[in-house]
């Protein structure tokens, strides 16, 4: 009997074991904040790699302060947010000198590693009041 126990206590830790070998849970979350409290559009891809366009999600413009999390389902990916604040204001002569500012943050396990406020990652354009796009490659950028 104490051998088929020593045997069952083997077996267990070895399952036990491998288990921890398996990729950790990678968990992004995506939020937008606007001055003044604008709403913004924008697109942003999700679990699968997907693009959605955030009037198709909403079916129009989406508050300032929103926030979307996820796991991802596919491993490389590279996942990407981009925000614009609307701008009833902004016309040809002004551009988008009228617009609220845009902030996009990218938290990865609810670590804020991104931010930007009208500015794009590796942008060389500089600034564009309202306007902002965050994104990174996964898992690649997580192991530098």
């Amino acid at each position: 009997m104490k051998r088929i126990s020593c045997l069952l206590m083997l077996f267990s830790c070895l399952i036990l074991g491998c288990s921890e070998d398996e990729d950790p849970v990678i968990k992004v979350t995506y939020e937008v904040i606007t001055s003044g409290g604008a709403a913004w559009y924008g697109e942003f891809d999700d679990e699968n790699g997907q693009r959605i366009n955030t009037f198709d999600l909403n079916g129009g413009p989406v508050p300032s302060g929103w926030k979307y999390s996820f796991e991802p389902k596919v491993s490389p990916i590279i996942v990407t947010i981009h925000g614009t604040a609307e701008c009833p204001a902004c016309d040809n002569a002004t551009q988008r000198e009228n617009s609220q500012d845009l902030t996009v943050n990218l938290y990865i396990n609810d670590e804020l590693v991104q931010t930007q406020t009208n500015m794009c990652r590796e942008c060389t354009n500089g600034t564009v009041k309202g306007m902002a796009t965050a994104w990174m490659k996964l898992p690649e950028e997580l192991e530098e």
